[in-house]
């Protein structure tokens, strides 16, 4: 990545900036999400600590919904005929990486943005967001911010004033402003946070209902664990049954869907065929709404397995398995690993050893990058220990574990565990411990 150098134009000291010219998602599948999150072509003043936008010109490329960008800053006051010679080596860069069957029409003339707002709003519109959205999305968090910083005795009305704004995208800002706040311990933030939510909650036609469906999706859960033992078929058509609402209904084909088999609704028709005449109709209607949250079920599963097997079948494609997997680690998740432990036992089956070697390395990749940190699983380990000995014993033996991040890691974890209101007292003594061994 390129460097570049600018003044800071609040304490005039130099910044040096990190830049990135080429956004190809081709090659770097998360480089549209860094674009639009702001992390990029961003200067920090390691005097003042103001932080600057670097104008530069960059090239955008997805593949998938055939979008080549082009985007020169006016304020570098480059004549055109020039700005065309600087870009011209950023689209041989983005054309060169693709092989020749994919170099399509497209990709001879990117399509200038005259500012860095319209190049974003025109990535955004190619999601399926328009202008409108943005401008909505932006009343959204300025309420939010208001909220924030507004008295808690006043929540309750800016609320009432505002409640046309609040939908399950206002929901979605707050819990991600929430799980912000909880990784960084801000208790504070949490606590007004809470307000502004139970706020929200109760005093929104939007809030009411979730609270309705978060109440009945609670209720849900609890009516099957606690049947515990006693589950089966019987009992669980017993809650379909009984279910007092959709959401109730959608948790149970959610949780049970692997009980609600052929056997399962030959049950359900008996029930219903016996039935008097007002609760065969009741239950009809359960059956109608059940078999369809089903189909849907199944549908998404479906889909989702889809989409992992395409990956599955691109990693395969590749000669470097590992840059591979990094690639699309986004999209490695359990359907994958179900898709992959499937096609390695038919390639097994079929005798093709090469494939199923392949297959095999996928898997083990997947798994080394998935492992935890040397250090991390050192200090695991130890925490298994049962008393100083062991502890020492094991210290003796792995020396070389003992690293600056090893030190580090044990600091943060006994700060966070000590801060904890519920941390075991055990685990914070054996923390304590281990730094006393280790001389820290």
């Amino acid at each position: 990545m390129a460097q570049t150098t600018t003044l800071c134009p609040r304490c005039h000291h130099q910044m040096v900036a990190d830049v990135q010219q080429v956004f190809d998602l081709n090659q770097d599948p998360a480089a549209k999400e860094r674009l639009l999150s702001g992390q990029v072509n961003v200067a920090v003043c390691p005097s003042c600590g103001y932080q600057s936008a670097v104008g530069v010109p960059l090239i955008y490329h997805d593949p998938e919904k055939e979008l080549f960008l082009s985007y020169f800053p006016a304020e570098l006051n480059v004549p055109v005929n020039e700005q065309q010679k600087i870009l011209g080596p950023l689209i041989s860069q983005v054309v060169n990486h693709l092989p020749p069957e994919k170099r399509k029409g497209y990709l001879f003339q990117p399509q200038a943005m005259l500012t860095y707002d319209t190049l974003l709003e025109k990535i955004l519109e190619a999601d399926g967001i328009t202008k409108e959205m943005l401008q909505d999305q932006e009343k959204k968090v300025n309420l939010l911010r208001k909220l924030i910083s507004s008295p808690e005795e006043s929540i309750p009305e800016i609320i009432r004033q505002e409640t046309e704004l609040v939908d399950q995208n206002f929901f979605v800002l707050l819990t991600n402003l929430q799980n912000n706040y909880a990784q960084t311990r801000n208790e504070k933030a949490l606590k007004i946070l809470q307000t502004i939510q139970e706020a929200l909650l109760n005093e929104t036609a939007y809030g009411r209902e979730v609270k309705k469906r978060a109440e009945s999706t609670q209720n849900a859960i609890r009516d099957l664990q606690a049947l515990g033992d006693r589950l089966n078929q019987d009992t669980l058509l017993d809650l379909v049954l009984s279910a007092p609402d959709d959401t109730y209904l959608q948790t149970l084909a959610g949780l049970a869907r692997n009980g609600m088999d052929y056997t399962f609704f030959t049950k359900l028709s008996g029930r219903i065929e016996s039935a008097d005449a007002a609760a065969k109709e009741q239950f009809s209607v359960i059956r109608e709404k059940l078999l369809d949250m089903i189909q849907q079920i199944d549908t998404a599963l479906a889909e989702q397995r889809q989409a992992r097997k395409t990956v599955f079948d691109e990693i395969m494609k590749a000669e470097n398995i590992e840059q591979a997997v990094v690639k699309y680690a986004r999209a490695i998740d359990e359907s994958f690993m179900e898709v992959a432990n499937a096609e390695l036992q038919e390639a097994r089956k079929s005798g093709d050893f090469m494939r199923s070697g392949k297959i095999q390395q996928i898997i083990d990749t997947v798994a080394n990058l998935s492992r935890p940190p040397a250090e991390v699983e050192f200090l695991e380990t130890l925490m298994t220990k049962a008393d100083e000995a062991e502890l020492r014993a094991a210290l003796a033996e792995n020396p070389d574990k003992v690293t600056a991040e090893f030190r580090s890691l044990l600091d943060m974890l006994l700060n966070e565990l000590e801060k904890a209101p519920d941390a075991e007292a055990d685990d914070v003594q054996k923390v304590r411990r281990i730094k006393a061994l280790i001389g820290s």
